[in-house]
């Protein structure tokens, strides 16, 4: 059974769309924020948001469990070292992607080392993405960062983005009492596509229902979620710097309902669905949807679900190969238990890292100092380690093409 359509019905027959209005907005199961009104750009009325729970929101949320199940299962069967590499791999590519979809540049490189200087005292302010990088780290560590006021939310821009806006444009420095005191128009290349509300009253009132609503425990709290994701993005209580906030706020609910490996890839599986995000917007937004979030809330949840999916297909195909690899190492003559223990992880961090693990990050598993294990490495058979001198603290990885006589 297909959903309800406002908007579509809107296009076919306006009595029909009036009917199919009254139905929803009136249902038993239909939850109502009279007091948050939803705006067509250029339109002159306005409508009451509301949702509704449908079989597709059940069986979305059903399949969630389901994929988290999945996940659940491959990460106990591939060792925490290298699910700890996958992370910052993830990391690495969210944090580039993030950026990409605002149109903002950056590199791997360029987040990898704001990730190297983290425990630097230059970091702060002088290291480009230095905050960024250091509020996605705190998604691995449980660390509960404070989104209950509008004050919060100023506090956590200020160390999260706006060095980076003010990097790229000073003007866009919010100027407001907390948020913006001007009026702000949102593109998608040259056209406007949305303006953001409206004086900073508004906007303050807006957002504190927002949080409100991300902190209600009677509704389910991917729902929840879904609707301040959208909420925040048709306040834009900012000039610059909105995606890249409400994108993070959402990874790290995320990360506290599901798993830190889900919240860390909202921005990739979004890039790559990135029409169909937009749309989402473009759709709620409009004037023939009424106030109606459900749309949004079910895409979204789509979103959510891919992500886990396209996870749960990573890792999976990874544990095959570290498998495979596994059997083609015992061929190898190595010397002793502590080079087949440095080989094991390094050919972790080839299959699960982004570009290697550095020796000090292989002191602890191996329980030995950097020193033994650069003897250790350097005894091995010729080829069968590569090394990536371009960062200051050299990057190490097995050498798959090697395996290729054995296999």
């Amino acid at each position: 059974m297909k959903d309800p359509q406002l908007l579509l019905t809107f296009h076919q027959n306006e009595q029909e769309w009036n009917n199919l209005y009254n139905k929803l907005f009136f249902s038993p199961t239909t939850q109502h924020m009279n007091s948050i009104q939803i705006q067509q750009m250029n339109s002159i009325k306005s409508f009451p948001a509301f949702y509704y729970y449908t079989e597709t929101t059940a069986y979305l949320l059903s399949d969630i469990i389901e994929q988290m199940s999945r996940l659940n299962n491959v990460v106990n069967k591939i060792p925490a070292s290298a699910i700890e590499q996958f992370q910052i791999s993830c990391l690495i590519e969210e944090i580039q992607s993030s950026n990409d979809i605002e149109g903002v540049h950056s590199t791997r490189r360029e987040i990898s080392e704001a990730l190297d200087e983290q425990d630097t005292q230059e970091g702060p302010g002088k290291i480009r993405l230095w905050g960024i990088v250091n509020k996605y780290i705190k998604l691995f560590g449980n660390e509960n960062i404070a989104f209950y006021t509008c004050d919060d939310l100023r506090k956590f821009y200020d160390d999260f983005v706006l060095d980076e806006v003010c990097r790229d444009d000073e003007k866009n420095r919010p100027d407001g009492e907390i948020f913006r005191a001007d009026g702000v128009d949102v593109h998608s290349n040259t056209k406007i596509i949305h303006k953001g509300l409206y004086p900073e009253s508004k906007i303050i009132s807006y957002m504190e229902q927002a949080m409100q609503i991300l902190h209600d425990t009677q509704i389910p709290a991917l729902i929840r979620i879904s609707i301040f994701h959208y909420l925040f993005g048709y306040i834009h209580p900012f000039y610059d710097g909105n995606g890249r906030t409400s994108r993070f706020i959402t990874s790290y609910y995320l990360s506290k309902i599901l798993n830190p490996l889900v919240g860390i890839r909202l921005s990739i599986t979004t890039k790559k669905s990135l029409r169909a995000y937009y749309k989402l917007f473009e759709i709620t937004d409009a004037y023939g949807n009424r106030g109606d979030l459900t749309p949004f809330i079910t895409g979204f949840l789509r979103i959510i679900r891919k992500s886990i999916i396209r996870v749960n297909d990573l890792l999976e195909e990874k544990q095959r190969e570290l498998e495979r690899y596994q059997e083609l190492l015992k061929q190898i003559p190595l010397k002793d238990h502590v080079s087949e223990m440095i080989c094991l992880q390094l050919l972790q961090a080839a299959l699960f890292s982004a570009d290697g693990v550095t020796l000090s990050a292989l002191e602890s598993p191996i329980d030995k100092t950097s020193r033994t294990i650069r003897e250790k490495i350097l005894s091995l058979p010729e080829g069968l380690v590569l090394v990536n001198k371009t960062r200051r603290a050299h990057r190490y990885i097995l050498n798959l093409k090697y395996f290729a006589s054995l296999a």
